[in-house]
């Protein structure tokens, strides 16, 4: 009686080691390394017709695709945001690539992910910028694993993904009076809408008279300003999935900006609710100088931020009693995460809670 033919073939190469193949879909494919003997080619060779046989294989020359190749393939299909896309190249070309577009994908392990992250932490880039480089890194190679190009995501150390949270300067209403009334007349009620609405730069710099009902004070958040580099101005959708949405004004806010919307917005329709002194689309970069300027006359922290009145608007809204999902809502968050923060107690806040419940304690004992 013959023996049962083996799965595979063995080859000894002239270095002494072992090469195992063997073949699959009507094609050889070759294991990832050769063996020092032949028992752990056959090893390895049984393994592989084990999860053949249960259905769990895994063809390893699948990941034998370059990185370069395969993170421009991603970024192609993808569909971003005009200034996403900008990012994203940016971040693929100046820190990830030049350490791996040439390295297969199922070449990349966890230590050299490990030694580049260390190396990236070395540069002039801040932790967190180092965190989001790592995120679309990890993010390329999690594609790879669905696409069943390897089998594990070797871009998975822990905590380096999460960014810190530093302490913003807390900006009051007062700085925002102050401010409004120091920075050119045309930009005062941007600050204001700013500070009390949530709505990003981009999406404030983006509305059009049409967006903004002036009787029921309903902002509609359709799209957002960006500026893309080799193309100018772009009008886009907002940041996140989330960001499309309708928010309601304050009646001093709306009052504010009805009167900015009768003096400086021109009547059509299409009109840009802001826009720089010569009519066009208000970038940051134009507005920025300005801002700065209307900071140092208003006397407010020099590190405040536009941004920082988004925060505003969010932590006002929390200690107004929104809920999580609200606040997510009013502020086009697509995650719980980010709108979280803005429930955290402000110190003012605290002190507040403490003497309430100071009161309570004295109403009960008393």
């Amino acid at each position: 009686m013959s023996a049962a033919r083996q799965f595979g073939t063995i080859r000894k190469l002239p270095s002494g080691r072992f090469q195992a193949r063997y073949s699959h879909l009507g094609k050889q494919v070759g294991a990832p390394n050769t063996f020092a003997t032949k028992t752990d080619a056959r090893r390895w060779l049984s393994s592989v017709e084990t999860d053949l046989a249960r259905g769990d294989h895994f063809d390893v020359s699948a990941g034998s695709v370059k990185f370069g190749v395969y993170a421009m393939l991603w970024l192609e299909e993808r569909s971003l945001r005009p200034r996403t896309r900008e990012m994203y190249e940016s971040q693929l070309s100046k820190w990830i690539l030049p350490d791996f577009e040439s390295a297969s994908l199922n070449d990349i392990t966890t230590s050299s992910v490990r030694s580049w992250r260390a190396g990236l932490l070395k540069t002039h880039l801040s932790e967190n910028t180092v965190a989001k480089i790592y995120r679309l890194f990890r993010t390329v190679m999690e594609t790879a694993v669905e696409d069943g190009l390897i089998r594990a995501n070797p871009v998975k150390l822990k905590g380096a993904a999460k960014e810190k949270v530093h302490r913003r300067p807390e900006v009051t209403f007062r700085d925002v009076v102050r401010l409004a009334e120091v920075i050119e007349p045309c930009f005062s009620a941007l600050v204001w809408t700013a500070a009390t609405s949530g709505l990003r730069y981009g999406e404030l710099t983006a509305l059009r008279r049409c967006d903004v009902d002036l009787v029921t004070g309903q902002v509609q958040v359709k799209r957002s300003l960006a500026f893309v580099k080799g193309t100018g101005p772009v009008f886009g959708p907002p940041k996140t999935e989330s960001g499309e949405r309708v928010v309601s004004l304050d009646p001093t806010t709306l009052e504010i900006l009805r009167e900015h919307v009768d003096t400086f917005t021109e009547p059509e329709a299409d009109a840009l609710a802001f826009r720089s002194v010569k009519g066009s689309p208000l970038l940051n970069r134009y507005f920025q100088p300005l801002w700065n300027r209307a900071k140092r006359k208003a006397g407010v922290d020099p590190d405040t931020r536009f941004h920082d009145l988004r925060h505003l608007a969010g932590t006002t809204a929390a200690s107004a009693g929104a809920s999580t999902k609200e606040i997510m809502a009013r502020l086009g968050h697509s995650t719980p995460d980010a709108s979280l923060r803005y429930l955290e107690a402000t110190a003012a806040r605290d002190v507040e809670i403490a003497a309430g419940m100071g009161d309570r304690i004295a109403r009960e004992l008393a």
